[in-house]
């Protein structure tokens, strides 16, 4: 698995978190693209090609769960994993329920991310 690129895609629209996890992310030898929206986000994701996607839930008014179900029902982007953030730990069912793989509560530590992150890869891959 060491040669197989690892590609993450990142929608967070805080400029703070999404540099910081652009940073970490690529410390640890992930290739990283990332998005502020959900606009477009089928069309994106289908472009971009990532092997993983890290979204926040509450995006500027959308809601993340609803990406993440339109992720899972289109036929050639269903197979990505899907984690979703979110400042609400409760919002955790609704995460499972739109179909996401993981489910992480901010604020968050780093490596507890990463761990989800490279665990939810390893099974994809």
């Amino acid at each position: 698995m060491a040669d197989k690129e690892k590609h993450i895609l990142i929608v967070e629209d805080s400029e703070n978190i999404l540099k910081l996890l652009e940073l970490m992310l690529g410390f640890e030898g992930w290739k990283v693209s990332s998005l502020t929206s959900l606009d477009t986000i089928i069309e994106n994701v289908s472009q971009i090609k990532p092997q993983i996607i890290l979204m926040d839930m509450l995006l500027s008014g959308a809601n993340g769960c609803d990406a993440c179900i339109a992720i899972k029902e289109d036929e050639q982007l269903k197979n990505i994993p899907v984690i979703i953030m979110s400042a609400h730990p409760e919002a955790h069912e609704e995460a499972k329920a739109a179909g996401a793989n993981g489910f992480v509560a901010k604020p968050f530590e780093m490596n507890y991310l990463i761990e989800k992150i490279e665990k939810a890869w390893q099974g994809h891959s």
